[in-house]
């Protein structure tokens, strides 16, 4: 599933909350301003050429930061839990480093997923190195589905948007006073570009 070209339905469904974004984007803003001064301008010139350069200061832009920041629709935000004193609180720590803390060879993340209401499906793969195991504690929705093996969490014909779910993270390789940095990615899996990634650090 991970890693094959977006479906065209997908890319579809994708459409609305890409253009959502990129519109409150300031290269949207930027190039939208340009290009009607270039529109403007060709007007006056009559000149083919810039006509087609104001043509292209709306087109290449919004194609670039698609390209870049796709998917579109799918939201994720984790936050690594810390325990202190024999309780569990959110590590603020280290999320505004965009890290969590494997403590003694294993940590917990929680967080919530938001899912556009344009998209039918979705899939989303957890990916961490060889050395990293990382297990879905709850599949959150009965409509879900979850391959541990291959740490993909689908579902089709979604009608739950917003859930919330549990990483539990391990270290196969932990020693003691060393420290390592591994990365996870939550991958979109129908394309494979990463919706968000956090480093795992070894304490």
């Amino acid at each position: 599933m991970a890693g094959a070209f977006p479906s065209i339905a997908h890319l579809r469904a994708e459409f609305r909350p890409f253009l959502s974004e990129y519109k409150s984007s300031i290269l949207a803003w930027g190039s939208g301003i340009l290009g009607t001064v270039l529109w403007i301008a060709s007007s006056v010139l009559t000149s083919t050429p810039v006509a087609v350069s104001a043509a292209g200061m709306y087109v290449v832009p919004a194609v670039g930061y698609y390209l870049a920041y796709r998917p579109f629709g799918i939201q994720i935000d984790l936050t690594p839990i810390a325990t202190v004193e024999g309780e569990k609180e959110p590590d603020k720590v280290a999320e505004s480093r965009g890290e969590a803390i494997l403590r003694s060879g294993e940590c917990e993340l929680r967080g919530g997923v938001t899912i556009s209401e344009r998209l039918d499906d979705f899939a989303l793969q957890f990916d961490v190195p060889d050395d990293i195991r990382v297990e879905l504690r709850d599949i959150p929705c009965a409509e879900q589905e979850y391959d541990p093996e291959k740490n993909i969490l689908w579902a089709d014909n979604v009608s739950v948007y917003r859930f919330s779910i549990v990483l539990l993270v391990y270290s196969d390789e932990h020693v003691e006073g060393q420290t390592y940095e591994y990365p996870l990615k939550i991958r979109d899996g129908e394309g494979g570009k990463p919706v968000q990634s956090i480093d795992l650090v070894t304490r």
